[in-house]
């Protein structure tokens, strides 16, 4: 799944925002420079990644819950990227967001050892389909369907229109 899923599900992502927010699709067409900015706020915004399995190591405490070795624990990482103490407007879709201290990609010693990859393939992804893909949008029909996962955040197909560029 690592690196092949996720990756595919942050490219649809970044469709739906793109979709979602208005005069985006244009700025980026613009402006290619934008395009890693747009992919970290897709990363926080729609994380491919919701939520991961760990097990305790020690014994801690954690807001008040103590937690002792051996036992599992469901991080929430779509939850800490929408977290009102740590993003301001966290709500809120927006690519010029600094800084934007995502946990898309975990933390510390569990930092996804792909991230460099996937950030490099979402991006040469991305700014080919704005290079080619003119008048790029979701086609109507019928709604979204998730993904049967709750774990990994995406939809299950993006039918897509465009025009080729000329």
């Amino acid at each position: 799944m690592a690196g092949n899923e996720t990756t595919t599900n942050l490219i649809g992502n970044a469709m739906l925002c793109l979709d979602e927010t208005p005069g985006l699709l244009v700025a980026l067409e613009r402006d290619l420079s934008l395009v890693p900015s747009f992919i970290e706020e897709v990363l926080r915004y729609r994380s491919p990644v919701q939520s991961m399995f760990r097990v305790v190591a020690r014994h801690v405490e954690l807001d008040g819950q103590a937690l002792e070795p051996g036992q599992s624990v469901l991080a929430w990482i779509g939850s800490a990227n929408r977290d009102e103490a740590a993003f301001e407007q966290p709500d809120r879709f927006d690519i010029a967001r600094e800084p934007n201290r995502h946990l898309a990609f975990g933390h510390g010693i569990h930092f996804c050892l792909g991230a460099p990859l996937a950030r490099l393939e979402a991006r040469i992804a991305l700014e080919a389909m704005l290079r080619r893909l003119k008048n790029l949008r979701r086609a109507s029909g019928p709604p979204l369907q998730a993904q049967d996962s709750f774990i990994v955040y995406g939809v299950k197909s993006l039918p897509v229109t465009f025009e080729a560029a000329s």
